[in-house]
């Protein structure tokens, strides 16, 4: 691990035990067991326990808002509160119009029908984490006082139990079969001790000067995260060829994560002195690869993972080998290449309106120079 993943890591750690200590702190205050004797509801999909329903979430949404001005800022046009309104989103639900899809991005209504705007706007919500039963719950227990409401502690609100509801989860009717598989991932990793919370959600300073966790979970728009999630190197296989070789670095669960249609494209292409590009290899991609299957005793279709390549996670494997045939010899020329991070391959990127040159992140790159002679 590099010296910068180790800093990053301590960072992590540092965070976590920051966390924990808060929150076993906060069980001498208000617990987490104080709402009917029973623990509550960590964050989910629909149905939210709302006893006063919809509106009655939705005025409180407003609510926070408007007290914690600071952090709505960071919420808003985050991915949590364009979770219905993310075009990629709305063009697969066309597709696939399932309440299992609308219970995730619309936690707040029902989800056996469309739901209402107003649960729309809110996306994964402020209430949709703080907002169980009737108490406001954090990570800390907070007493009221004028103008202020209480905070019910939870502390599994700063572990990673928070996020697994969302985040790790099932192909519908495909019983056994993760869709994503992150938390799985994260729990197989060297960074297993570091609660998710750890990077999505890190410490910053408030227009105040006090600290608290970012809530404006970028993933796609950090790229410099997605730039520290692994590290390459390229040497010459032969005089036709390279090989890549990428490690797992920063992140904590395979790389990439999440959604299934995420991957990794390796390419590289022969230049000679003037620039022009002699040849270029056919790329090589990194990702889950999913097909159908029948089952013969009934019929059913149900969907199969048929490999997975993608990078795995921090000491869960080792580094993945890439090897790029170029097709000339290529001793003297130079040889361009890069390690892209993609949503989803072209065809899906054409047809969901994904301008794939400018969407893609570049994680890695680098040039191997021309040699006059190969060494055997």
């Amino acid at each position: 691990m590099s010296s910068e993943s180790l800093l990053r890591f301590a960072k992590m750690a540092r965070f976590a035990l920051i966390g924990a200590l808060l929150s076993a702190a906060a069980c001498a205050g208000i617990s987490a067991t104080a709402f009917g004797g029973a623990q509550l509801a960590l964050p989910g999909p629909a149905p939210r326990p709302r006893p006063s329903g919809l509106a009655a979430a939705v005025t409180e949404n407003a609510k926070c808002e408007g007290c914690h001005q600071d952090i709505a800022k960071e919420w808003r046009g985050s991915l949590h509160q364009q979770a219905w309104h993310d075009p990629v989103f709305q063009k697969a639900l066309a597709i696939e119009p399932e309440a299992f899809c609308r219970g995730c991005h619309a936690p707040e209504a029902d989800a056996s029908g469309e739901p209402p705007k107003a649960a729309q706007d809110v996306g994964v919500g402020c209430v949709t984490c703080h907002l169980q039963g009737s108490d406001v719950v954090g990570t800390r227990a907070v007493a009221a006082k004028a103008g202020a409401h209480a905070v019910v502690a939870d502390p599994r609100l700063g572990t990673t139990d928070a996020c697994a509801s969302c985040h790790q989860f099932e192909f519908p009717r495909a019983k056994g079969l993760p869709m994503q598989n992150t938390v799985r991932e994260h729990a197989s990793s060297s960074f297993s001790a570091v609660a998710c919370q750890g990077c999505h959600m890190p410490a910053v300073d408030g227009p105040s000067g006090r600290k608290h966790r970012s809530h404006d979970f970028s993933v796609m728009s950090d790229k410099d995260m997605i730039r520290s999630a692994a590290t390459a190197r390229a040497l010459r296989s032969g005089s036709r060829a390279i090989t890549v070789s990428i490690s797992a670095a920063g992140a904590g669960h395979s790389f990439p994560t999440g959604d299934m249609f995420r991957r990794l494209e390796v390419r590289a292409e022969a230049v000679d002195a003037d620039g022009l590009v002699i040849a270029r290899a056919a790329p090589v991609h990194l990702a889950r690869v999913f097909g159908d299957h029948t089952r013969p005793e009934d019929g059913a279709v149900r969907r199969v993972e048929l490999a997975d390549t993608r990078i795995p996670p921090p000491g869960a494997g080792p580094a993945r080998e890439v090897e790029l045939e170029l097709g000339v010899d290529t001793r003297g020329l130079s040889v361009r290449w890069t390690l892209a991070y993609q949503r989803m391959d072209h065809a899906m990127a054409a047809s969901f309106g994904v301008e794939q040159a400018r969407d893609e992140i570049e994680v890695v790159s680098g040039v191997i120079e021309p040699v006059e002679e190969l060494k055997k």
